[in-house]
């Protein structure tokens, strides 16, 4: 792991931070697991534990009921090849349609259960706040003649000059019903700059499309920007797009899918440096 006082620096230097949503912000996994498992009976197919289901999530909730499915016929730690999983699903006669009509099942039922068992990551919601709270107060510097009475503020507003205000955004493959709704339980719908989901965003991760369009909204540019994550689709988003990324090792990613791909900063989970942004 990177150590705390690496962190701290590279931290220092940003000023907008997008984060992943599952395994990163919440811990989904009570609810994304029976909501599989719901569908796998529902065409027959046998069930999955939580630690399996973990390793099918990544690359959008298709890609998750594609694994789950191909599971009952390969070794799980086979799912993570893509290519593996399409053959497997063609030669059981599992065509796309298929899998869409499994997936609809799993997402109906998602969308009701979706919010059952999910928690927010220790220390993440204080953190969210924080950064949204700091924001909203620079927005209006009172002491700055050029600021209007308004609460508008200039570009030559002296705060503006000389203060750095940090922000957030979030990105993640899981469609934008089911994360709107998560994020309005716990009163974190309005706490980020943007955020782009699965269904809204340009193309999904591990495409860098969705971090353009963050840093497009934002005006940031990508050196003052850091992805913060806990799996393979954040970790090649972020190398993509040529910003940097701290790797959560604590979240949904196993490290033997997250070593080989080098990741420069790797920390345990967000609690670990969350008092330095």
């Amino acid at each position: 792991m990177t150590s705390l006082d690496e962190i701290k620096a590279l931290i220092a230097q940003k000023e907008l931070f997008i984060f992943d949503l599952d395994g990163t912000l919440f811990n989904t996994l009570g609810d994304l697991a029976p909501a599989v498992n719901y569908a796998m009976t529902q065409f027959g197919l046998h069930t999955h534990s939580n630690d399996d289901v973990r390793t099918f999530i990544g690359n959008g909730s298709m890609n998750l009921i594609r694994r789950a499915v191909a599971a009952n016929f390969i070794p799980v730690a086979s799912t993570r090849d893509m290519e593996k999983v399409a053959e497997t699903l063609a030669r059981e006669n599992y065509s796309d349609e298929k899998i869409k009509e499994i997936h609809k099942v799993y997402s109906e039922y998602y969308w009701e259960h979706c919010t059952k068992n999910t928690e927010p990551y220790k220390g993440v919601v204080e953190l969210l706040q924080r950064i949204s709270n700091r924001a909203e107060n620079f927005n209006r510097n009172e002491d700055c003649a050029e600021c209007d009475k308004n609460g508008a503020q200039p570009v030559n507003c002296v705060a503006t000059k000389s203060a750095k205000v940090r922000c957030t955004a979030m990105l993640t493959n899981k469609p934008v019903a089911p994360a709107q709704k998560i994020l309005k339980k716990f009163g974190l719908e309005n706490s980020f700059a943007t955020y782009l989901c699965g269904d809204t965003t340009p193309e999904r991760k591990p495409s860098p499309a969705g971090i353009y369009e963050i840093l497009r909204q934002t005006g940031i540019a990508p050196e003052k920007a850091i992805m913060i994550g806990d799996d393979t689709p954040d970790v090649l988003a972020a190398k993509n797009a040529g910003i940097d990324c701290i790797t959560l090792f604590e979240g949904f990613g196993k490290t033997e899918n997250l070593l080989p791909l080098e990741p420069c900063y790797t920390a345990g989970h967000i609690k670990d440096f969350a008092e330095f942004i």
